[in-house]
């Protein structure tokens, strides 16, 4: 058997699954499977030779599946600490004229191991047919079965209502989808302030909806794609009834159904949000292009080209006017602006974006007066028939960003904290404002040379490092306001830090959050990383915040939810199988927001 789940779960009632009637033909003692597999941790038969009698409730044994098939005792012992089922792996070695099927009443003799946490009979010596029956499937909810998966492991098991997809990062790798009751799982802290008693509820109560759908396949790479609706698998997408049997394997108790399972498209594909206001700004994580194939973004020209389609299809879909990019490429070009300097990746997706305009409507503000080494970086883009650029881009110097975490030659560029915030100062009819872009550093990376590790309250590492970056942006904030004159700043950008976090906090001391003001149920990336759990779910990373003199001149803020809520897989990675359009064109949801820009000397 597996290990007792690792976090304290929400108690419910189950209810319990008669057998239909059956009469098996054979003869002779066995050993009951809820014997095998005991009340412990382990099964008190552990490497010893048995034989057992049950139901065939799923059958896996394709050379393409896990090679087995899931047995259940006939009535069972009633006794919610012993499970009364049992995974028989059946290898090709033996023979492979035993091929029962679901219903078959079968006899089996063969050794228990527990395999990896596991308890299953392999090495079969012997099996037999004896008859037919049906088992009823064991009736449970999520947070029954999350109290102590252990107990239901082989069994044969049915989730009455609807489960939701939440999660589906390993779809195309391994053809596992996380579904839960009541929803999408949300990110905690997007709600609740971190190391807060309802932060840590919330988490638990995530992990104790949630159950993990596998498709019963041993390789990885499935193709086709299973569980798909349509030619995608959407977060809050829905199944209903979803029966199955119980295994525990690399880690993760998991459901293995016997049929592919039904998902109804409850989250359809949105169309481009409609911006209201004279203008739009937005902000784009544009996940590492990168013209230089072969680094973190693109490694093949045919990549490069749908990864550029897809970004042009998203940009010229929002209807921006103004867009500030984060994770381009920091080619070498532009590492030192005094040379000046090009700039091929952004270059590159200004002529793309002009190119499927059929004008030469876009354009890059230019280098800026500070670079670090790291290999991403910041970029505005804007319509050169909407606005005009006031002066030079201008970017942060502040050791916030700039410091290295190691000590090293400077083009150790992932030893750099970060990416500095730049800013463009705009025109539009009259109105002058301010754009900044920012990209504070990332949760996963650590930061523990600093004194910065992950506190273990939500929040991952480099928190620290994220509230300080904060800082350095309001003061970047008030030096952009004295050197322009004008006191209107939208700030924008990926803060790695969803909304009750400590740096978005720290920047709303002095600065407005117009994405919390205006978006109902706000979230643009979902994150189930390992290294967060329970911390996990769907929320906003990415921000829009103003000086108070611009917020009355914020009209409406939108995020269009094309990246977050698809399959990873459908991105330009795999060039064979991508989303139409926008849809997956990054990991990130743009965040668009519309203002009536006014002149202060007239209100």
């Amino acid at each position: 058997m597996g290990t007792a789940a690792a976090v304290a779960l929400l108690l419910t009632s189950a209810t319990a699954a008669p057998v239909a009637a059956h009469r098996s033909s054979c003869t002779g003692d066995f050993t009951p499977i809820y014997d095998i597999q005991g009340s412990g941790g382990d099964s008190p038969f552990d490497g010893e030779v048995v034989t057992t009698e049950g139901i065939v409730t799923v059958d896996l044994q394709m050379t393409s599946e896990i090679r087995g098939f899931f047995l259940q005792d006939a009535h069972g012992d009633g006794d919610k600490a012993t499970s009364d089922g049992v995974f028989v792996f059946h290898q090709d070695t033996w023979s492979p004229s035993f091929d029962p099927s679901p219903g078959d009443i079968v006899r089996v003799t063969g050794t228990v191991d527990e395999q990896f946490g596991n308890t299953q009979i392999e090495f079969l010596e012997s099996g037999e047919f004896c008859g037919n029956g049906r088992v009823r499937p064991h009736r449970l909810d999520t947070r029954t079965f999350n109290e102590n998966p252990e107990q239901y492991e082989g069994m044969y098991v049915r989730f009455p209502g609807a489960l939701s997809v939440t999660d589906t990062f390993n779809l195309h790798r391994f053809g596992e989808v996380w579904l839960a009751d009541d929803g999408v799982v949300e990110q905690p802290t997007n709600e609740f302030p971190a190391d807060s008693p309802k932060a840590a509820e919330a988490a638990a109560d995530g992990i104790a909806r949630s159950i993990l759908l596998d498709d019963g396949s041993r390789f990885s790479n499935p193709d086709p794609v299973p569980h798909l609706s349509g030619d995608t698998l959407r977060l809050g997408d829905r199944t209903r009834n979803l029966k199955g049997a119980v295994q525990f394997d690399f880690g993760q108790y998991r459901i293995h159904q016997q049929v592919n399972v039904p998902f109804k498209a409850k989250n359809r594909r949105p169309a481009a949000p409609k911006v209201k206001g004279d203008l739009t700004v937005a902000s784009f994580n544009v996940l590492n292009y990168w013209t230089t194939l072969g680094g973190r973004g693109a490694t093949t020209a045919d990549q490069l080209a749908v990864q550029t389609d897809k970004l042009v299809a998203a940009i010229n879909g929002m209807g921006a006017d103004i867009v500030g990019l984060q994770e381009v490429e920091n080619d070498v070009n532009c590492g030192d602006p005094d040379t000046g300097c090009s700039h091929l990746p952004t270059e590159t997706l200004v002529a793309a974006l002009n190119a499927d305009l059929g004008a030469d409507l876009w354009s890059w503000v230019g280098p800026v007066n500070h670079y670090n080494y790291y290999p991403i970086r910041n970029e505005i883009i804007y319509r050169n028939d909407r606005v005009d650029a006031v002066g030079a881009p201008v970017a942060l110097a502040d050791p916030a960003f700039d410091t290295f975490r190691d000590p090293g030659p400077p083009l150790e560029n992932d030893s750099q904290l970060g990416r500095p915030p730049i800013a463009q100062t705009f025109e539009h009819d009259g109105d002058v404002f301010t754009v900044m872009v920012n990209h504070f550093k990332s949760k996963g990376s650590p930061c523990d040379v600093l004194g910065d590790p992950d506190a273990g309250d939500g929040q991952g590492n480099c928190n620290l490092t994220r509230v300080a970056q904060a800082e350095a942006v309001l003061g970047f904030t008030d030096a952009l306001v004295a050197a322009t004159g004008d006191p209107d700043v939208l700030v924008l950008g990926d803060l790695n830090a969803y909304f009750r976090e400590d740096p978005v906090l720290t920047l709303e001391t002095g600065l407005d959050n117009v994405v919390d003001r205006y978006v109902h149920d706000p979230y643009s990336f979902n994150f189930f990383a390992t290294f967060a759990f329970p911390f996990v779910g769907r929320g906003t990373l990415d921000h829009a915040l103003t000086t108070p003199s611009l917020t009355d001149q914020v009209k409406t803020v939108k995020i269009w939810h094309i990246n977050a809520d698809e399959p990873r897989f459908l991105d330009w990675f795999d060039t064979s199988r991508v989303a139409p359009g926008p849809y997956r064109s990054s990991d990130h949801d743009p965040v668009l927001i519309g203002l009536n820009l006014h002149d202060h000397d007239k209100h």
